[in-house]
């Protein structure tokens, strides 16, 4: 799959692929590229980068993962309420949770289902925040989580597989070379 690396040169080739990875979601995040976008919105990309490193992890790795997505995530907002965090680690919870009783494998169209349905649990849980801090009233906020939820379900779903994939499988490899 890949050329045979240094051992010495693993960790540090490691470390650049993850954050150059987190750091290139976060900057994916502000740009709205034509025909990425539905109805104004893009796709979640660093929930799809938090599900890319939960679905191997132990799950304090992928909390750990999660922690520091949502903290970038919710620093390039405008507003400080609501934050990405609580749906950011439930996500990450549950995809390495799945990971340990082995429901998920590395196929791509599994990824794409799994980033569907958890960009639509993170932003229900989105939805939640802004109703108990009383940002609106629950008719207004179930037309907008069906809007905002599809739309970013559909798009981070078709775009998984572009970035989902190539990590899983170079985490995958770096594992296999570890084990050696």
């Amino acid at each position: 799959m890949f050329r045979k690396l240094p051992r010495g040169a693993l960790p540090w080739m490691n470390g650049l692929v993850s954050i150059g990875s987190l750091l290139l979601c976060s900057q994916l995040l502000l740009l709205r590229i034509p025909g990425m976008t539905i109805l104004g919105f893009s796709p979640q990309w660093l929930l799809m980068w938090v599900i890319a490193w939960s679905v191997k992890r132990e799950m304090i790795y992928a909390l750990l993962g999660a922690i520091a997505a949502a903290w970038i995530h919710d620093s390039l907002m405008v507003s400080a309420l609501p934050s990405h965090l609580p749906g950011f680690v439930l996500v990450a919870y549950f995809v390495s949770r799945w990971r340990q009783q082995r429901y998920l494998q590395e196929d791509f169209i599994i990824l794409a289902l799994l980033v569907f349905v958890m960009t639509l649990a993170a932003e229900v849980i989105m939805a939640f925040q802004y109703l108990l801090w009383g940002l609106g009233s629950s008719g207004m906020l179930w037309g907008e989580l069906q809007r905002i939820g599809l739309a970013t379900a559909i798009l981070s779903s078709l775009w998984a597989p572009l970035l989902c994939t190539p990590l899983v499988r170079w985490w995958d490899y770096v594992r296999m070379l570890d084990r050696q």
